[in-house]
C-alpha cells in the first residue's frame, strides 16, 4: 500500500527537471518520448497550466499571484534530443521549457561528444527554436561541481557562461540550476556566493530539494526542482507533481 495520498499535498509550483529523452531507455536521465508525453498529457487533461520562465520568476518575487495548478518546465544540459522529441511536444501542447545550457558548448571548449545520446545542441540548433516554446538558462561553464570549486573558481565559472552566451548572440535568462544541484557546504561562502550572483545579475538559481517550489519564495537562490527520472511509473508522477518526492515520511 502507498501511504502518500494520505498526506496533504506540497504548496507551491512543481518546477519538473528532466535531462535526456531518447527511445527504449529508461534510467535516471533518461525518460523515453513516450514516458514523456503520457506525463505531459495527464497535466493537459488535468488542467495544468506550463508557467514560461519570466512568468514564473514573477511570481517567485511576489510581483504576481501564483496561478492554480500552475507548474515550470526544465531541462539540463543543452541534450540534442531535447530538439528532437521536446520540442516538437512543447509545440504541439503550446507549452514551453527552460533548458539549462553548459556553457562550454557553446563556445567549442568542450570535449567531443562519441555517442548520440549525449550530443549537446549547437549554437545554431539553439536558435533555430522559437523563443515562445524554448528559454536558454544557464548551467555552469564546464559543468563544475560548485560544492567542490572555491569561489573564486565557481565566479569565474559563471562570469565565462555569461561572456560564451553574449558571444554567440543567444537570447538567454540569467538564471542558474546549480550543477548536480551542488552548492557550497560552508554557509559564508554561500551566502558569499548569492551575494555575488546578486552583483551580477544573476536573478535566480535553481536546486534540487524534490518539493513545490514555495511561493513567493524565501530565496530566489534557492529555488526547488522535482527530479523527474526514466524509472518513475505514472503514478509515481502524480504523487511527485502533488508532493515532491516518493519516500512518504
Amino acid at each position: 500500500m502507498r501511504f502518500h495520498w494520505l498526506l496533504p499535498s506540497v504548496k507551491g509550483i512543481p518546477v519538473l527537471m528532466y535531462h535526456r529523452i531518447w527511445p527504449d531507455q529508461r534510467d535516471g536521465l533518461t525518460l523515453t518520448p513516450e514516458q514523456l508525453r503520457e506525463q505531459w498529457l495527464y497535466l493537459k487533461k488535468e488542467g495544468w497550466r506550463c508557467l514560461s520562465l519570466p512568468e514564473f520568476l514573477d511570481i517567485a518575487a511576489g510581483k504576481q499571484s501564483m496561478p492554480p495548478k500552475s507548474f515550470l518546465l526544465t531541462f539540463d544540459d543543452g541534450y540534442h534530443n531535447n530538439l528532437t522529441y521536446v520540442y516538437p511536444m512543447l509545440q504541439d501542447l503550446n507549452w514551453c521549457a527552460t533548458i539549462f545550457i553548459i556553457a562550454d558548448t557553446l563556445d567549442g571548449t568542450a570535449a567531443p561528444v562519441t555517442n548520440d545520446i549525449d550530443r549537446k545542441l549547437t549554437v545554431a540548433e539553439l536558435k533555430s527554436m522559437d523563443t515562445k516554446f524554448v528559454q536558454l538558462g544557464l548551467h555552469g561553464y564546464h559543468h563544475e561541481n560548485f560544492k567542490e570549486t572555491s569561489l573564486d573558481g565557481i565566479e569565474t565559472a559563471l562570469q565565462q557562461s555569461v561572456t560564451a552566451f553574449e558571444q554567440a548572440g543567444l537570447p538567454y535568462y540569467k538564471v542558474l540550476a546549480y550543477p548536480y544541484g551542488a552548492r557550497p557546504k560552508d554557509t559564508k561562502i554561500l551566502q558569499q556566493l548569492k551575494q555575488q550572483m546578486r552583483k551580477t545579475g544573476i536573478a535566480a538559481a535553481f536546486r534540487i530539494g524534490n518539493q513545490p517550489a514555495s511561493m513567493p519564495a524565501r530565496d530566489v537562490y534557492e529555488l526547488k526542482r522535482i527530479d523527474i527520472r526514466g524509472e518513475d511509473s505514472l503514478e509515481d508522477f502524480i504523487i511527485k507533481l502533488r508532493k515532491g518526492k516518493l519516500k512518504p515520511f
